[in-house]
Formats: C-alpha cells, structure tokens, sequence
C-alpha cells in the first residue's frame, strides 16, 4: 500500500493526515497553530506529527509517495512560495523548501487550502462522480476552488479564483476587507449574517432572536437564526431570504462563467443543511439564464469535513490524473 502525508496548515489547527492510495485518512496528528510564530517553528510541529504518524505505522520516510500542504494564503504558482497568508502573519515563505529540507526524500508540494479542500471532495466526497466542481466554504469569510477534469482551475496567474470579492451588489455601503464593497463576502458570512440580523431587528420587531443574540460578543451563531428560520419567525426568514439572495447571484454568476457539473458549499454556514439548500436551489433554478434548456448543476454540502483538505493536500502530487472510482 502506498501512502502520502497532508498537511491542513490551519489558523487555529495543524492537522497531518495519512492517506492511502484509495485517498482514505488511514490516521492523523494535529498541534495548535499558535500563530504569530515563525515558519520554522510551524515546520517543527509538523514535521513532529509526520513523525508520529511514520512511526506509529512502522513507516520508513521513502515509502511515503509525497507530502502536500494547503496554506490559508497566496502560493506562487512556480516556486511554491507562500506569498501572503493574513492569519499565520507569514510573508514569503518557501514552506516546501522548508519540509524539504526535514525529508528530503521525498516529493513536496503545496496549494492554497481551499483548492486542497475542494481537489479533496472532488477525489473522494460528494463531487467524485463528476467531471467538474465548484466549491464556495461560508464561513468567517468566502472562499472556495474550481476543479475541471482532475486538475485544480488556476487561470492566468496561477492563483486561481477569489469567490468572495465577486461583486453581487452595484451600490453597496458596507466596506469588504478587501477594501471595495458589493462583495459576496459582505453578504454570505459569519459577519454578513450577524450585521442583517442586527439591521432587521434595530425596529423593535418581535423575534425570538431578540433575547438569543447578543451583538455586543464578537462571534454569531448563525445555527441559532437558520434554528429560528426553520420554525417560522419572520425576521429570521427576512434575513435568511436576503442572504439566499445574494448566494444565489454569486452561484449564478459562477454558473454562466464556468458551467461546472457540481457546486458545492462548505464552511460553518453550510451546516445548515435543507434549511439553507431548499430555498437556495429554488433561487437559482428561476435566476439561472436559460433554466428549461440547460438547467443549473446540483447545489449539494460538502461530505468530508476537515478531511476534504487533508486528502486533497495529500494528492496535489497526482493532480492531472483520474484516481477516482464511483461512489
């Protein structure tokens, strides 16, 4: 049996898998980000998990087929240089060179994680039987990949798509963090969530919301507005209705560009299940340009969980060629 390491490089985890060549997590380490701290210190951790692994598996190095990683940040398409990742605070880091350099042995490659999580599903999860997948992840903000036929979608320059900076709004009045407004990401996160439910009720209306929110805490449950949609209160339908909205258009617009066999949502959000997918579906199957003669793809959630980006990490080396059997 042949095996490879991936490596899910998180802001808050470090999580080293396993995987076989049937692209299965056989096992996994994980160790606390801690960021700010430098790459090296970041690569002893992980070199600390591969080790683990190898050992607990009576594994030596050169039977591993290649480590992969996927990095919360900008990778150069050439050098494999992590450009930019906000959340680990690194600049300009040779990350492959790096754990390179502790198994020289072996292949190294790297990606950006969102691309590992949808090259992941692709493989293994809920687009295995699909020529091509999009995946957007809902989360604190959005983020996402394009496969096409077993290879990771980078365009021009490498760095493949940006889902959350699509603008869905032309007279948008809320800044993104990408400093423009408009953006999908506005409107379809944690944060985007959160801001609509403050706007819906700041009239006084009566909502179960009003004493399960508090707006003063950092963080939003956003379970607790699908929970509240579900059973009918009205500004929680007011808001889940704008955010399918602006979903809807987003997905539209991926839909006309790309044409993709699949899309698939993943992140915090989409563990809102039918909630989110029936009303979400049905906006998109009426705004989808020429619905009757070429209807939109399915919409469905991500299947593998934080393994998507562990598996998908561990077969960057294998992008290209078709390791998928029928689900």
């Amino acid at each position: 049996m042949a095996y490879s390491i991936g490596i899910d490089l998180g802001g808050t985890n470090i999580v080293v898998g396993l995987v076989d060549e049937s692209c299965a997590v056989v096992d996994r380490e994980s160790a606390k980000t801690r960021a700010p701290r430098s790459a090296e210190s970041l690569t002893d951790s992980i070199a600390s998990c591969i080790e683990k692994l190898l050992a607990r598996h009576h594994l030596p190095v050169k039977q591993l087929q290649a480590i992969g990683i996927g990095v919360p940040g900008v990778v150069h398409p050439e050098t494999g240089e992590l450009l930019h990742a906000t959340n680990l605070f690194l600049k300009n880091v040779d990350f492959p060179g790096l754990i390179r350099a502790r198994f020289p042995e072996v292949t190294v490659c790297i990606a950006n994680d969102a691309d590992c999580a949808v090259f992941g599903e692709y493989l293994a999860g809920a687009a295995r039987n699909y020529k091509s997948a999009l995946m957007l992840t809902l989360g604190t903000g959005v983020g996402g990949g394009f496969i096409l036929e077993n290879r990771i979608f980078r365009g021009a320059t490498g760095f493949g798509i940006e889902p959350g900076h699509m603008a869905v709004e032309t007279e948008g009045t809320v800044e993104c963090s990408c400093g423009q407004r408009g953006c999908l990401e506005v409107y379809t996160t944690i944060r985007g969530l959160k801001r609509m439910t403050r706007e819906a009720l700041s009239g006084g209306r009566a909502s179960v919301l009003r004493d399960r929110v508090d707006f003063a805490e950092p963080s939003f449950n956003a379970r607790l507005l699908f929970e509240a949609a579900a059973r009918g209160d009205v500004v929680a339908n007011e808001v889940l209705d704008r955010f399918v909205h602006y979903l809807a258009i987003g997905i539209r617009n991926f839909v006309v560009l790309y044409r993709p066999h699949i899309i698939l949502l993943g992140g915090g959000i989409s563990h809102a299940g039918d909630v989110l997918l029936k009303p979400l579906r049905a906006k998109v199957a009426r705004t989808t340009v020429s619905g009757d003669v070429l209807p939109p793809p399915p919409i469905e959630c991500c299947r593998l969980g934080n393994d998507a980006g562990v598996i998908g990490a561990a077969m960057l080396h294998r992008e290209g060629l078709d390791m998928r059997t029928p689900a």
